[in-house]
């Protein structure tokens, strides 16, 4: 084994372990403690902390391979679900669905997270009707992705002003990220659509890899770039709109998770996306620990944590890649 796969290995394993060390210190840390002998003790491990640590896993995971996707077929470094505009696109059909009906835990569970990706694959369907061959021209996908991200932004301000007082205040703590109220059948399909997003991933490493070379040297290596960008959108846009209708916006996880990845690991996709999972969630459930117990009983929103983080990470890459592409 080479000393890159080692230090995968071993990378690999250290994520492993700390996935296991958050999962013990969310059941046992929280506001309403850790007492087994509590009539509360089952409700609170099995219905609140458990499966809200299991979705942001689940969601550091999709952010962070989400990421990798976009930074893939960009060709770019800085690009990520939330400032590509998918993030801001799956806001805004959540918002729209909030506005026109009524709020209820049935809604939040089912109508919600349709509404969200709805949103999301608008964005994406816009940017491949405005483009129509997106691998060949990277620089300017991206730039319409931050355009369209920014009308979405815009439209969805507008929609937040017609809500009630109530409903206002809800729907703005949800965008900037929350997972309160995290349930099972979120979990389970929250895990369904990163498993899904991974194996294809996986199963297509080769192909993501010689998108890296170029839209030239990709094509003579027998790749249809445009359907192959194409699909590459679509998986990236699933698996960012699928977070968001769970977890609302969280900003930067996508940018930062694949980029440190990349840096310690290389470009080769097999191991970029299966260690940017794992860092993924890792992080995710750091933040989501953070986000319950700082200010406990209150709770802070995802997105102020990651763009603590993920802010001035992003200004240091830009001043260092200064517009080149990555691979």
């Amino acid at each position: 084994m080479s000393d890159e796969g080692k230090r995968a290995v071993t990378i690999a394993i250290a994520l492993v372990a700390a996935l296991a060390t958050i999962v013990v210190l969310s059941l046992f840390i929280g506001s309403a403690g850790f007492e087994p002998a509590s009539e509360k003790f089952a409700l609170i491990l099995w219905q609140l902390r458990l499966p809200r640590v299991l979705l942001a896993f689940a969601v550091g995971g999709m952010l962070a391979v989400s990421g990798a996707y976009m930074q893939c077929l960009f060709r770019n470094a800085l690009a990520e679900p939330y400032i590509t505009g998918v993030s801001a696109g799956s806001g805004l059909g959540a918002v729209i669905a909030l506005s026109a009906l009524p709020f209820s835990w049935f809604l939040a569970n089912l109508t919600l997270p349709l509404a969200a990706f709805a949103g999301g694959l608008a964005i994406t369907l816009l940017l491949l009707v405005l483009l129509r061959e997106p691998g060949t021209a990277p620089l300017k996908l991206l730039l319409l992705g931050i355009a369209l991200g920014t009308l979405a932004s815009a439209v969805m301000a507008f929609v937040l002003l017609r809500f009630p007082d109530r409903t206002l205040k809800s729907a703005l703590f949800w965008l900037f990220g929350s997972l309160t109220g995290a349930s099972w059948p979120q979990v389970v399909i929250a895990l369904v659509v990163l498993v899904a997003g991974l194996a294809w991933g996986i199963l297509r490493h080769r192909m993501l890899d010689a998108l890296l070379l170029g839209t030239e040297d990709a094509h003579n290596l027998g790749v249809n770039v445009t359907a192959a960008s194409r699909a590459l959108l679509i998986a990236a846009t699933l698996l960012a709109s699928v977070s968001v209708a769970f977890a609302g916006i969280v900003t930067f996880v996508g940018l930062v998770v694949p980029h440190v990845i990349r840096l310690l690991l290389g470009a080769s996709h097999l191991r970029l996306i299966v260690l940017s999972a794992l860092a993924g969630m890792a992080l995710m459930g750091i933040v989501d620990l953070l986000a319950r117990t700082v200010v406990a009983p209150g709770e802070i929103p995802l997105s102020i944590i990651t763009s603590l983080i993920g802010a001035p990470f992003f200004i240091l890459l830009l001043l260092r890649t200064r517009g080149q592409t990555i691979g």
